[in-house]
């Protein structure tokens, strides 16, 4: 019988396994559920305003926004089991028995090729942040004003999101073998400039946001 995925626990649940000793759900994970929340927040403003007949001008762009951001936050949550998967094998990996010359270079592909799997859904849930991102930003100016701060949040929580993955990738590229592996290269820069657009134009984004509640 296939183990139960973490995003079917209940939500008390997975948070006590967040901050307990097992090792999942990690910081990965946690990244990855804190980009469905961002992703989340901002279609709430976008359900808030597509469908109410005071706001029938700005309807078409609330609705193509959900059409896109129902399917990332559903993303998002499936990059928190696959990080659960991809740190499963990581740790299967360090676990195999050193020894022989033979048994030491198996070893060490075994823990560089789970390196590279869990350095991967990082990158992919920074991929997701961006076009989050860019959805959020879409919506700025165009959604009902009365929900205008749960954009806010959901720029604060994908900036969070895009940080946290972050640093999972660097971790998890920390562990492989050679620092001039082409993947190290490309996953390093594509990453870090994932990272500062994410959080460059979440973090304007929440403090426009906050302009428009200073007092």
């Amino acid at each position: 019988m296939d183990q139960k995925k973490l995003t079917e626990e209940d939500l008390r649940s997975f948070i006590a396994l967040l901050a307990g000793s097992q090792p999942t759900p990690g910081g990965g994970g946690a990244g990855a559920l804190i980009g469905a929340v961002g992703c989340a927040a901002g279609m709430m403003t976008a359900s808030l305003t597509a469908g109410r007949e005071r706001y029938k001008d700005l309807a078409e762009n609330a609705q193509q926004a959900l059409n896109q951001g129902m399917p990332l936050t559903s993303a998002f949550l499936d990059a928190v089991d696959r990080d659960a998967k991809a740190w499963s094998q990581y740790l299967k990996a360090v676990k195999l028995p050193h020894g022989d010359r033979l048994q030491e270079d198996l070893r060490r592909d075994a823990i560089d090729q789970a390196s590279r799997d869990s350095a991967r859904v990082p990158l992919d849930v920074l991929r997701l942040c961006r076009e989050a991102a860019d959805l959020l930003l879409s919506l700025e100016g165009k959604i009902n004003p009365t929900c205008i701060s749960d954009l806010g949040v959901g720029a604060a929580a994908l900036s969070s999101a895009a940080k946290s993955s972050w640093i999972n990738i660097l971790i998890n590229l920390k562990s492989l073998s050679g620092r001039d592996d082409p993947f190290v290269i490309s996953a390093y820069a594509e990453g870090k400039r994932l990272m500062e657009y994410v959080t460059g134009k979440c973090d304007a984004l929440y403090e426009r946001v906050l302009d428009v509640y200073s007092f």
